[in-house]
């Protein structure tokens, strides 16, 4: 995805004028969407973050997006047949770099390179899917519901898998979980029990898979299928 990066930054002049680098650390808001104010795009060059919802005056986590995803799709909507109440944010979860662009310079870009506009159609229909497929299996057993959210974050953040483990390189708590799948924090905590005691996942440092296998047969997943889906790098 370091294409498109460079493509939006070719001609330094307008890319100082109509762009700007920022470099993070983790819980760092990078990003946060105002329907009457926004008029940017934001491209995730390095690192990892997650996207927040303002639901019942906290932030929910929702899901997390890497190197090569965008925010600001909104600003494609027709506000004058469109509005939202809806607030969300992206914040760090480890240090990186991202790219502010202006809304019109961003467009341009897109409607010039046909690569580009697809890549972002790709992405909006990947998360779109994985959303309408958790709202499916709401109802699901927790057991395989906390499977498929491991293995959809691994997916989305294109984590190498090496001998059957992966490692997350971010926090994932009981109160993360808890509250991307909307249960209490209790149900979480004998889920991951089990879990550990199977020896299929380990938290003694950072939470890591190490059976993806076994994992993935608790889910309602194909992996394989989850193997091949993991964003690849756009060539422009």
């Amino acid at each position: 995805m370091l294409e498109v990066y460079d493509f939006l930054t070719t001609s330094s002049g307008l890319a100082q004028e109509y762009t700007e680098t920022i470099h993070f650390e983790s819980e760092q808001v990078l990003y946060q969407y105002d329907w009457l104010k926004n008029n940017q795009f934001f491209l995730m060059k390095k690192g990892i973050a997650k996207i927040e919802i303002y639901r019942k005056r906290r932030w929910e986590f929702e899901t997390l997006v890497a190197a090569g995803e965008f925010a600001g799709i909104e600003n494609l909507i027709n506000r004058r047949l469109f509005c939202s109440n809806i607030k969300y944010r992206i914040v760090s979860v480890t240090h990186g770099e991202g790219l502010l662009i202006e809304k019109d310079y961003f467009l341009d870009h897109v409607y010039a390179n046909p690569s580009l506009f697809h890549k972002i159609l790709e992405n909006v229909t990947l998360h779109h899917i994985i959303t309408s497929y958790n709202l499916r299996e709401k109802k699901a057993p927790l057991k395989q519901r906390l499977a498929d959210v491991i293995l959809e974050l691994v997916m989305l953040t294109s984590l190498p898998i090496r001998n059957n483990q992966v490692t997350l390189p971010f926090p994932f708590s009981e109160d993360i979980i808890s509250s991307l799948l909307r249960v209490p924090v209790h149900h979480v905590k004998e889920i991951l029990s089990y879990l550990e005691k199977e020896e299929i996942v380990t938290r003694e440092h950072d939470f890591q898979v190490m059976d993806y296998n076994r994992l993935g047969k608790l889910s309602n997943l194909n992996v394989e299928t989850f193997k091949n889906m993991r964003l690849q790098p756009l060539h422009i």
